[in-house]
Parts: structure tokens; C-alpha cells; sequence
């Protein structure tokens, strides 16, 4: 672009990525606190995680790597040693905030949840972490009065799978691997007048708001790694590119490039045109001489009659002040 068309570009910027202004993000997250969402993280720690991982790309992909691979050449380029490779997103997600970080993983949530250790070749190497809600039965001390009026359903807490145990036999099929969402869906079909189900219903609920939410940040860090004012639109265009690309391939998500390709596209010329020409000019001693160039061919594209015309005009005026 050329500067005028980077000013353009720049007037266009609605600046969305600022929640505060953002009223389509603030509605939508309203309506889902009405609907039942138990948002844990506050709208300050969202701009924060917006602002921390442009931050981020701008410093992995610096301006010189990227007018390197333009084919600008710094002769200090070469003692730069290449960080992207190590700023990867594992390394990012070490880095933020323990909201920002639970809301990037997004797992399931519960009121219940507990933990414990994975051990491999007798040597503990991580933590599994569970979620636990209370599951009850209606009026079953009335008929059954052997069992309990309720009982602990437990889950994975990254993959929602649900774990097998005997009281879950009577409900579901114990040989099939299924997940908080399925089983809500079994308990709506078939037990909605036996159970009563509230918490896993939150449960799912929350954990869908959350990817929404997640989905919806990460989209408004796109938008501003492509206004970014600490490069030119084309590299911010690049950055945010970059940025999808990765998260979608590291975290497998379906985060959209159509916004920020459809501003990127858009025309900013105001009618210009510019194209690279090729002029020559002769020194004083007579020697001819070439440079390249850009000019606006547009101005020279008006139509013969539109150029008849204003010739007939000035030589009319031309007369008549004679």
C-alpha cells in the first residue's frame, strides 16, 4: 500500500479488539450470563490475554525477519538468531495468567473436582485432574429405598469422558467411551422424568460458553495483529495470518481468516492507481538516465470525449477573457 492507502486502511479500524467498545462482544456475553454462563474470568483479564498474545507475535515475527523475506536485506540480519521456533504456543500458554491459561485450554468445569497423580515406569509425571457433579434421583428413596437419592458422576476434566462405574450402568452402556456432552443428551432422551441432571447441564453449558468465548478473543487478537501500528498493514496481515494458521494446527480449533481477508481486500486506492514506470531524464552534461518509479496512471486513463470536452471548455474560457 502506499501511504495514503495505509491511512485509509488505518481510518477503517473500528477498533473492536478494545472489549470495552466492542458492544457485539458485550451483548453476547450478557445474554450468556443471563442464559446461565458462570463466567470466571473478568473482562480486564480478557483485553490482557488479547494484548499479551499480539505482543507475543509481534516479537516472534519482528519487522526485519518479515522484510527479510521480502527481500530487504540488514547486514546485521544474519546475527539474529531465529525465536519462532522456540516461542511456540506451549511456551505461550506457560507464560499467561492462570485465568488466561484456563480459559485457552478451555476444559470442563464442575463444583466438584479433585486430582491425581500419573505415574509411569514407577515415576509420577503428571497430574490428572477430574471434575465431580451430583446427579439425583427423583422420588427414588420412595420406590428403591436401598439406594441413595443421588450419585457422583466423574469426568475428565480436559476431555469431558465420563468414567465407568456401577452406578452409572443402569443409565448408560458402561462398554462405551462417551463424554459430558453425549451423556447429557441420553439423560434429556431417556431420564429427564427420572434424574435430575442441573449440574451436568451447567456443566455443558459452561464448557461450550467457554470455547465460544475462547474463539471469540482469539478472533479480536487477529483483528489487531492486522491494525497494528507497530508495522504496515501488510505485515500485520501476515502476522495474524501466522497466528490462526498456528493455532488452529497446535489446538486444533477453527478460528477464520475471512474478516481480516476481506479487510486486507478491500479497496483503498480512492480511484488511484498507482503502477511502477520506467522514466529517463538527461543530466547537464547531456547523458541520458532511468529510474524506476510509481505514478497515479489512473489520472491519465480519462476517456477521449471527457478529454475533448474539457479542451472545448478551457479554449472557450480562453476566448472569452481575451
Amino acid at each position: 500500500m502506499t501511504i495514503a492507502q495505509a491511512e485509509r486502511f488505518y481510518e477503517q479500524d473500528t477498533k473492536d479488539y478494545e472489549i470495552e467498545k466492542n458492544k457485539d462482544f458485550l451483548n453476547w456475553l450478557k445474554a450468556s450470563i443471563k442464559d446461565g454462563y458462570h463466567c470466571f474470568i473478568e473482562t480486564e483479564e480478557l483485553q490482557e490475554l488479547i494484548n499479551n498474545i499480539v505482543n507475543w507475535y509481534e516479537i516472534k515475527y519482528p519487522e526485519r525477519e518479515l522484510e527479510y523475506f521480502e527481500g530487504t536485506r540488514h547486514m546485521n540480519f544474519q546475527d539474529i538468531k531465529k525465536i519462532s521456533d522456540v516461542m511456540n504456543i506451549g511456551q505461550l500458554l506457560y507464560r499467561l495468567p492462570h485465568n488466561q491459561l484456563c480459559l485457552m485450554k478451555c476444559g470442563y468445569r464442575a463444583k466438584g473436582w479433585g486430582q491425581h497423580p500419573i505415574f509411569k515406569n514407577g515415576k509420577e509425571v503428571d497430574w490428572k485432574v477430574q471434575i465431580f457433579m451430583k446427579i439425583e434421583r427423583k422420588n427414588e428413596e420412595e420406590c428403591n429405598p436401598w439406594k441413595a437419592s443421588y450419585f457422583l458422576l466423574h469426568a475428565d476434566h480436559m476431555t469431558g469422558e465420563v468414567s465407568k462405574y456401577y452406578e452409572l450402568e443402569e443409565y448408560v452402556d458402561n462398554d462405551e467411551n462417551i463424554n459430558l456432552d453425549e451423556l447429557l443428551s441420553i439423560f434429556n432422551e431417556k431420564y429427564i422424568d427420572e434424574l435430575d441432571f442441573t449440574e451436568l447441564k451447567e456443566s455443558v453449558y459452561d464448557h461450550n460458553c467457554d470455547m465460544e468465548l475462547r474463539h471469540r478473543i482469539l478472533q479480536l487478537v487477529a483483528l489487531k495483529l492486522l491494525y497494528s501500528r507497530n508495522t504496515i498493514p501488510e505485515r500485520g496481515y501476515e502476522r495474524a495470518k501466522r497466528f490462526i494458521n498456528e493455532f488452529n494446527k497446535k489446538l486444533g480449533l477453527t478460528l477464520s481468516a475471512e474478516q481480516i481477508d476481506e479487510i486486507i481486500h478491500r479497496d483503498y486506492t480512492n480511484g488511484e492507481k498507482w503502477e511502477r514506470v520506467l522514466k529517463t531524464y538527461i543530466d547537464e552534461d547531456g547523458e541520458e538516465h532511468s529510474y524506476w518509479t510509481v505514478e497515479d496512471v489512473a489520472k491519465k486513463e480519462q476517456p477521449k470525449e471527457e478529454s475533448k470536452g474539457i479542451k472545448r471548455l478551457a479554449k472557450i474560457l480562453f476566448n472569452k477573457n481575451r
